[in-house]
């Protein structure tokens, strides 16, 4: 094998009982390459990085790092050699600092049982000048923003001097300046001759960025190309099996005059966001859009009753919600939030099934005398749910743990927990498709747009411009906390949007 490979699967295979989720698998990846692993959700990208991070073991087939055969049988073992990924989902220990976090496992020591912190921050700061990263060093990571908290991640891996670098979803919760930082360290680590393997499902990144791209579809390797050989719609046909005609559905205005949301001169308790007016019609789906940390999801937390309200009201219907911590009184006015942190603040990992993590939006519909459970209507309401055409959930078992499912099923799952409740009235989705591949995405999008066409009122928030302009009545432009525009439909110009969050 030449001197250049850094790694080769052979024939690599991963059956679990009843899935297979990897099958025959070949790959050659050469040191100083950027190669791009593309697929639906459920395709077996993270699997197959599992296996070469020593998570899984293959059921069948060998794995080449170096030029040596390796099995790894725990992820020491692929750190120890000098393999390390950046997971989707987010690693840190929350009380610990920054520089803490990017030094774990490197910490200097004062004599044999202090560490020297000192020293520490001054490393974490070097690498942060060497690579152009500006994050907060001294403070808790449970402090910082998820795209701070992202960015610890990512030089965590490099202050560790990789060989093989694996970065799941690394822009998911990136804006366009930390986008720019990641991609300006990925080229000088791969003149560095590190080999560097990106899973996104962002199809603008990939053709940014990567020098080959492999499309994985159910397991299998669709194939392997060199980037300029395909287009983008040849990689999305590549990825589905089938022709996708539009990035987004039809939009057809179905907004009523009766407003389900209005909001009035709304500041919040820390004032992330001050003199908030806005509104969502019946039947509308409307947008915020700004740069990270202009305060989009503040927004939704300080309706929804997550934040506290220093001034300003909040009506439902026309009828004033009281301030507070109010969240309570929203789901039992038809109110639903999902938040943009799936892991951590809409799944229950631990103890629940994928039934259960459906059914409990739905405890009125399926308890009995003393609020007893009924298995016998649970079990019918999650096959009734997950089984429409509209949702289409992806799952193995109903016992299922829900981990066990991709990005985009678990989200569907969370949708699906919340859009069929009676009285439902406003939805407020916080990046509905955050690490969703294309497929899925367009599910979501007609999904949205079906509720809206049935008269419910949706607010939506997202970093993709294109999203909300594809499927949005109108926009209210976010900077700095406060509103600094709103846009029909109509008059939605990518430029004009730009300019006024810039």
């Amino acid at each position: 094998m030449s001197q250049a490979v850094a790694l080769e699967l052979r024939g690599i295979t991963k059956r679990f009982p009843g899935v297979v989720a990897n099958e025959d698998i070949h790959m050659v990846i050469e040191k100083g390459e950027i190669r791009a692993i593309m697929g639906e959700n459920g395709a077996g990208k993270s699997t197959l990085c599992n296996m070469i991070t020593g998570l899984l073991s293959p059921t069948e087939g060998e794995l080449l790092f170096e030029g040596r055969k390796r099995e790894f049988h725990h992820p020491k073992d692929a750190l120890a050699a000098g393999i390390r990924m950046v997971y989707q989902e987010r690693n840190l220990i929350e009380y610990l600092t920054g520089a803490q976090s990017i030094c774990l496992g490197l910490e200097d020591r004062k004599g044999r049982f202090f560490v020297d912190e000192k020293r520490m921050l001054e490393r974490a700061v070097a690498i942060c000048q060497e690579i152009g990263a500006d994050v907060p060093l001294n403070v808790p990571v449970e402090y910082l923003s998820v795209a701070q908290q992202q960015m610890i991640e990512i030089i965590r891996a490099v202050a560790h001097d990789p060989r093989l670098l694996i970065l799941d979803e690394p822009t998911a919760s990136l804006g366009s300046a930390e986008v720019k930082i990641l991609f300006s360290v990925m080229r000088k680590l791969k003149e560095k001759g590190v080999a560097i393997v990106i899973i996104t499902h962002k199809i603008d990144e990939v053709f940014e960025i990567a020098d080959t791209i492999t499309i994985l579809r159910n397991g299998r390797l669709v194939d392997t190309v060199k980037n300029g050989d395909i287009d983008r719609m040849d990689a999305v046909r590549m990825m589905l099996g089938r022709d996708v005609s539009s990035q987004f559905p039809e939009v057809v205005n179905t907004a009523k005059k009766e407003k389900a949301l209005e909001v009035r001169n709304l500041t919040d308790v820390g004032k992330r966001v001050s003199h908030i007016n806005l509104n969502v019609c019946q039947g509308e789906v409307v947008g915020l859009y700004g740069l990270l940390g202009s305060g989009r999801t503040e927004i939704l937390e300080s309706i929804y009753g997550l934040r506290g309200i220093l001034e300003g009201e909040v009506f439902l219907h026309g009828e004033i919600c009281p301030p507070g911590k109010r969240s309570g009184d929203m789901i039992k006015k038809g109110v639903f939030l999902i938040p943009e942190d799936r892991r951590h603040l809409s799944i229950f990992r631990e103890f629940f099934t994928i039934r259960e993590n459906l059914s409990i939006g739905y405890l009125d519909q399926i308890s009995g005398f003393l609020g007893m459970i009924s298995r016998k209507k649970e079990r019918k309401l999650f096959r009734d749910i997950t089984s429409r055409e509209e949702l289409r959930v992806k799952y193995a078992r109903e016992n299922q743990d829900i981990e066990e499912l991709s990005g985009g099923n678990q989200q569907k799952l969370v949708l699906g927990r919340w859009i069929y409740r009676k009285n439902l009235e406003l939805l407020l989705l916080d990046e509905p498709t955050h690490g969703i591949d294309v497929g899925v995405k367009y599910d979501i999008y007609v999904l949205i747009r079906k509720m809206a066409a049935r008269g419910k009122g949706i607010l939506v928030v997202s970093s993709e411009l294109p999203e909300l302009t594809g499927i949005c009545d109108r926009l209210y432009i976010i900077k700095d906390g406060q509103i600094k525009g709103e846009l029909s439909r109509r008059e939605f110009e990518n430029e004009k949007i730009l300019e006024m969050v810039l």
